[in-house]
């Protein structure tokens, strides 16, 4: 790219263009304008038009907003993934939120899966009935979660209130 390129494109083009080769190690304002043959003094009054600054601490150029009236709420930057995602997933954390409030939920102590621990594997005896229904409210409330992940966590919870 060369002077007569840099001059003829947009002021926000240009401040990018700027930006990325600020960003490479060893730039400043000097090389920038070496880089593209303008005079260093001629440089700086081109990057300033169109109100961008030069912000040396960052070592990049923004556009001053000289009144707040002029942000629109589409210009603050909403590319943050995690505000976006927590917007589109607003429902289910509140739903999530409202479950742990309410305690709702089931949860499964993370020593169930202890895999240095040995797996046994046991036989009880326990009426058809209440095992029918057992099994009905694990479906329903905690379908995402195993019958013996769930008699694992109830069987811990008796051990350590009894224990």
């Amino acid at each position: 790219m060369n002077k007569d390129n840099l001059l003829a494109m947009s002021s926000k083009e240009r401040v990018k263009i700027v930006n990325e080769l600020l960003k490479k190690e060893g730039f400043d304002l000097q090389k920038v304008a070496d880089y593209f043959n303008i005079n260093y003094s001629t440089f700086t009054k081109l990057m300033q038009e169109d109100d961008y600054v030069y912000i040396k601490r960052e070592n990049q150029y923004y556009k001053f907003i000289r009144d707040e009236s002029q942000i629109s709420p589409n210009s603050i930057n909403t590319d943050n993934d995690e505000l976006t995602y927590i917007k589109d997933h607003f429902h289910t954390l509140k739903s999530i939120i409202e479950q742990y409030e309410n305690r709702e939920d089931f949860f499964i102590d993370k020593r169930i899966f202890d895999t240095s621990s040995k797996i046994s594997t046991k036989n009880f005896r326990i009426s058809d009935d209440l095992y029918n229904q057992f099994v009905k409210v694990c479906q329903q409330k905690f379908p995402h979660l195993k019958i013996q992940d769930i008699l694992s966590q109830l069987i811990f919870n008796f051990v350590n209130r009894y224990s």
